[in-house]
């Protein structure tokens, strides 16, 4: 790194400290400069939270979506892991075969938003009419290879700042993953229900009766916003129900579902069941 970069970054950091210190001096009362100490390393003890590309392909033909799997497999998920994102996953829901509107969903975690600005920037130098392969996802008929490309970015929820690494499931065709979006009317009724996950228990909730959640986060830019997203795993679909009927029967759901301040938070629940493709790292 350049010693101008550092050097600077050395200052940026030093003024936020200053600036930290100065805030918790003036906002509370009886401040030593012992607990201004503290306060400021806990927050930087804080885990960073991550920042999710959700990347829908959007098809009308099995040919388009056969054809994305092997641009994924071969070309988009080497090139990810190339630039130093090491997990990547892809799933396709379990109803594909039938539905007109068929899917690929790719799932991309960034340490920050910086890494996720850096691999934008990397691509859109890349000369569109060269032939990177990373940026051409062309049919052999001129065909169009998709009928359109969604893209949601996400961040992590505090109680969740990373994604799940492990997990207690094995990799199997039987596998099921849950997507799940829920929606709010308004900004106040969506952080309402960001707070019900988070200081209200529902995170802690999923993980003591072991649902293998990858993720879990607020959505910063898409489509349907204000809304939510997160993804949980399962061995197969008697598994999947079992789960949510124990998280049905939990008391502290029935206590949190119940409260005042977290009713009507959500006006519509989006939920895909889907399996993952073999070639990707879930």
């Amino acid at each position: 790194m350049p010693f101008k970069l550092k050097f600077m970054k050395k200052i940026l950091l030093s003024i936020t400290c200053l600036l930290t210190s100065l805030i918790i001096f003036a906002t509370v009362p009886n401040m030593t400069s012992s607990n201004i100490e503290k306060a400021i390393s806990t927050y930087a003890k804080e885990p960073a939270r991550e920042y999710y590309l959700i990347q829908v392909y959007h098809c009308t033909t099995i040919k388009q979506i056969e054809n994305i799997d092997v641009f994924l497999k071969k070309t988009f998920l080497p090139y990810l892991h190339q630039n130093g994102i090491e997990k990547v996953g892809v799933f396709a829901p379990l109803n594909n075969d039938t539905a007109s509107d068929k899917k690929l969903y790719v799932w991309v975690p960034f340490k920050n938003i910086q890494k996720l600005d850096e691999l934008d920037q990397k691509i859109e130098a890349l000369d569109p009419m060269g032939n990177a392969a990373i940026i051409h996802l062309e049919s052999a008929d001129s065909s169009l290879p998709y009928t359109r490309i969604e893209k949601i970015i996400t961040r992590a929820f505090k109680f969740q700042p990373q994604y799940e690494t492990t997990s207690s499931l094995t990799k199997s065709s039987s596998r099921v993953y849950e997507y799940r979006s829920y929606e709010s009317p308004t900004e106040d009724m969506h952080l309402r229900k960001v707070h019900m996950f988070n200081e209200g228990g529902e995170v802690t909730l999923f993980k003591n009766l072991n649902f293998n959640a990858i993720f879990y986060s607020k959505v910063i830019a898409g489509s349907s916003m204000p809304n939510l997203i997160y993804m949980t795993s399962f061995n197969n679909m008697e598994d999947r129900n079992a789960h949510w009927k124990s998280f049905g029967e939990a008391p502290l759901w029935k206590k949190i579902s119940a409260a005042p301040e977290y009713l009507n938070t959500v006006n519509r629940n989006e939920t895909v069941l889907m399996s993952a493709r073999d070639y990707a790292d879930f």
